[in-house]
């Protein structure tokens, strides 16, 4: 809030008629860019080689529904088509007013989806019904490349559980760190209780209260929340989707990059939204010295777009250790105003996300009946954590 930084909107996940979008890349930019955002990528598909289809076998699935969904792999680009979308997103970058990012969509159609960007190479799905491949790339061949995952818990694989890697020593901790951000908002979904359209999905214990975005959390993954529209079609930057608010210090590649890693970032619907916030003068993205648990002072900077002077609700989320959603703290916020409360939490919070919420908004996916996280979601912000002790400090890093 006081140090320099100021906010970009992005979309960082789009797609063209080079995989199994119909959108023409070489107009992507130029829409999203029309649509008033200040930070686009197109992420094609990289999935299974459609080569490889006829080889899939039930010794890489657990059964036949996820045999059948896997020969089901979108069309992926190709070397051509990645280089094409180089040339093109390096034609639309102008540093200090607007940043065109290339990456690409690892998918896996039963296992998930994993967004990739600053790669220099890409890779398709090597290891079909298993990560390996991926960690494998991300290890060895681009140990500067960010990731994040996609519309988390759509795909029934669910990435192993959103099981954290195991199989590297001490370049586990460093991937884990590159996995920078998940998607809260894909499309029009609100990623907090449900799955596509809707779709109740299963937590870790089997509660109808699970979520994705705290299973992750709860796992022990830090990542930021952004949200992205996921275009496949022909317009680009459509208000109503997914979009992705980035604190940076410079607009450009670079300060987009450095405000991924740091988790200086937000997810959102809203056009032209500008979220902020602090506990205890800790910024989002960041660890709260001691405990999450007892008294913080919570300091919200909310506004622009349709939001200004409209009351909103500030709630506070945590996770239980399963996945289920707890509701720690509901305040009263307004749009255009920053807010500052006290607020009360629990002991033993392992992490908290502030969620702007629309009481007044019909939300279509909510939780169980009576959830008091079921308001229509505004925005999120990235999570806080507690601070290390200095033996979790040292296994992370």
């Amino acid at each position: 809030m006081d140090d320099g930084a100021f906010v970009v909107h992005g979309d960082l996940h789009n797609h063209s008629l080079h995989s199994d979008g119909r959108g023409d890349p070489e107009r992507a930019f130029e829409q999203m860019r029309e649509a008033g955002l200040d930070v686009a990528a197109l992420t094609d598909h990289a999935s299974i080689p459609r080569s490889r289809l006829g080889e899939l076998s039930l010794d890489s699935y657990p059964d036949l529904a996820a045999l059948n969904s896997a020969r089901s792999a979108p069309r992926s680009f190709d070397a051509a088509a990645w280089e094409r979308t180089a040339r093109i997103a390096d034609a639309h970058d102008v540093p200090g007013e607007f940043t065109a990012l290339r990456g690409f969509e690892w998918t896996e159609p039963w296992l998930g989806h994993v967004n990739v960007w600053f790669s220099k190479t890409y890779l398709p799905v090597t290891t079909p019904g298993h990560l390996a491949g991926l960690e494998d790339f991300l290890v060895e061949r681009e140990p500067g490349a960010l990731y994040g995952y996609n519309h988390p818990g759509r795909e029934p694989g669910r990435l192993h559980g959103f099981a954290r890697p195991t199989r590297y020593g001490d370049a586990a901790a460093a991937l884990e760190r590159r996995m920078v951000a998940v998607e809260a908002f894909n499309r029009q979904w609100d990623f907090l209780f449900s799955g596509r359209g809707g779709a109740a999905v299963d937590g870790a214990a089997g509660s109808p209260a699970a979520s994705p975005l705290t299973l992750i959390l709860d796992l022990g993954w830090r990542p930021g929340f952004i949200g992205c529209s996921d275009e496949h079609g022909f317009s680009y930057g459509l208000a109503g989707k997914g979009r992705t608010g980035l604190w940076v210090h410079e607009h450009s590649r670079a300060g987009v990059r450095q405000a991924m890693e740091a988790r200086r970032v937000y997810a959102t619907r809203e056009v032209g939204l500008r979220l902020d916030a602090t506990i205890d003068g800790v910024r989002m993205g960041s660890s709260v010295p001691g405990q999450l648990g007892g008294a913080h002072v919570l300091r919200v900077d909310l506004g622009g777009g349709d939001y200004d002077g409209v009351d909103v609700e500030l709630q506070l989320l945590s996770g239980d250790g399963a996945g289920n959603v707890v509701t720690c703290a509901r305040l009263a916020g307004m749009g255009g105003e920053v807010t500052t409360a006290d607020a009360v939490l629990p002991d033993g919070c392992r992490w908290i996300v502030l969620r702007v919420a629309d009481p007044a908004h019909h939300n279509d996916t909510p939780g169980p009946e009576g959830h008091p996280a079921n308001a229509w979601g505004v925005a999120y912000t990235s999570p806080w954590w507690p601070a290390e002790t200095p033996s979790q400090r040292a296994v992370r890093h």
